[in-house]
């Protein structure tokens, strides 16, 4: 329906979890440069949380750039066909709040990351595709207090949005590797204003709608 009035809608049935992973790890590939000043993922290990369509592509692209995996996932087959795949060491659900790990990718439900489990981590970058990882927006200040750079979802789980575009695939994927800038944006922001990150997201975000004459 929405379709016959506008062609900015996605396609019934499309499936951009590729296009999603894919502007993730361009999303942690800036993050990681950020916080730990490596200008590549190769060595870089990476716990991701969930191995549905979007977390299996982003650790195949994970693997294909060099980094090192730790995964897990509800269905524990699907951890072991993963971890068999891409050579990651699978754990249980629970375990990977406290591996030792550069980042940690949450790629399943929402509000995994509360206070008790923002305690938990061992890393020093948080990004992933979940809606609202964060419980508590008051969390990104949490994380930014224990030394570690969040990449709010808002801005690193983009990439779905940006292949339900449509259009010449090499258009959207250097849409997609936008994230990047995007981020940094964020980051410096966030750096600049003293505050979390996902604040600093969510200001750029209403100064753009404003900009635009929208709502704010």
């Amino acid at each position: 329906v929405i379709a016959r009035a506008t062609r900015w809608v996605s396609a019934p049935g499309a499936d951009n979890a590729d296009a999603t992973a894919f502007g993730v790890l361009v999303g942690l590939r800036a993050a990681v440069k950020r916080r730990l000043g490596r200008a590549t993922l190769a060595g870089v290990t990476v716990a991701v949380q969930g191995l549905g369509r979007v977390g299996r592509s982003l650790c195949q692209q994970l693997a294909g750039a060099g980094a090192r995996l730790v995964v897990t996932d509800l269905d524990r087959e699907r951890a072991a066909a993963v971890a068999r795949a891409f050579g990651a060491e699978a754990v249980a659900p629970d375990a990977i709040f406290d591996r030792e790990v550069d980042v940690f990718s949450p790629c399943a439900l929402g509000d995994v990351l509360d206070d008790a489990t923002v305690a938990r981590l061992r890393c020093a970058v948080v990004g992933g595709s979940a809606n609202n990882p964060l419980a508590d927006p008051r969390l990104a200040d949490a994380l930014a207090g224990r030394g570690i750079l969040y990449a709010p979802d808002i801005a690193i789980n983009v990439g779905g949005v940006l292949g339900a575009a449509g259009g010449d695939e090499r258009i959207v994927r250097g849409r997609i590797e936008g994230i990047a800038a995007l981020l940094e944006g964020i980051f410096a922001r966030a750096e600049r204003d003293r505050s979390s990150t996902h604040a600093a997201a969510e200001q750029i975000a209403r100064e753009r709608l404003a900009a635009m004459g929208g709502r704010a």
